[in-house]
């Protein structure tokens, strides 16, 4: 069976082995960032926060600790129908902090079964401005044992519509160096 490759960015799925419950913080794009953002991208801490206490967040890099995921975005009164952060425009966010919370996400290629437990970094695509939809992808490429790679790959996704030997499988990851860890150096 082929699996749909339909990149979704990283989706929550379960939190400290418990079901993902829809936690999250309340974050915000500046103005002055000059990237698109959308429901599924891992972000980074921009280093400022706003007066209402919401955290300034930045689209994530390869190789970037994340902080979390972005799950949703706030109502933009000047564009109701934006379903995503339109570039160098202030917006609010839902981020699920990426400190142990497991993430759904599809690879670009093929990982294989015998990947479980490796790691890999992920890559950043064109997000759909449609529907808003991340398309952000695990990088098939760079699995490996490697500590400082972004992912780990904890398991292929049971389920029927996935086929975990074929190309765009789907898996269950975690980030390896979250931003959102207690004790860990700042920004």
């Amino acid at each position: 069976m082929a699996n749909t490759d339909a990149p979704m960015g990283f989706r929550p799925i379960n939190r400290d082995g418990s079901p993902y419950n829809g936690a999250t913080l309340r974050c915000h794009f500046p103005a002055t960032d000059t990237t698109a953002a959308f429901i599924g991208d891992a972000v980074k801490l921009a280093g400022t926060s706003l007066a209402d206490g919401a955290i300034s967040v930045a689209q994530a890099a390869a190789g970037d600790d994340v902080f979390g995921v972005v799950t949703a975005f706030e109502a933009n009164p000047d564009g109701l129908k934006d379903q995503y952060r339109k570039a160098s425009t202030a917006r609010y966010c839902q981020v699920a902090t990426a400190d142990s919370t497991y993430f759904e996400a599809q690879d670009d290629g093929t990982i294989g079964i015998t990947s479980a437990g490796f790691n890999a970094n992920f890559i950043v695509g064109s997000g759909d401005t449609a529907y808003g939809v991340s398309a952000m992808e695990i990088d098939s490429t760079t699995e490996a044992t490697t500590n400082t790679l972004d992912l780990q790959l904890v398991a292929p996704v049971s389920r029927a519509d996935n086929d975990a030997t074929a190309a765009n499988a789907n898996w269950i990851v975690k980030f390896n160096v979250s931003q959102s860890r207690p004790g860990r150096t700042g920004v």
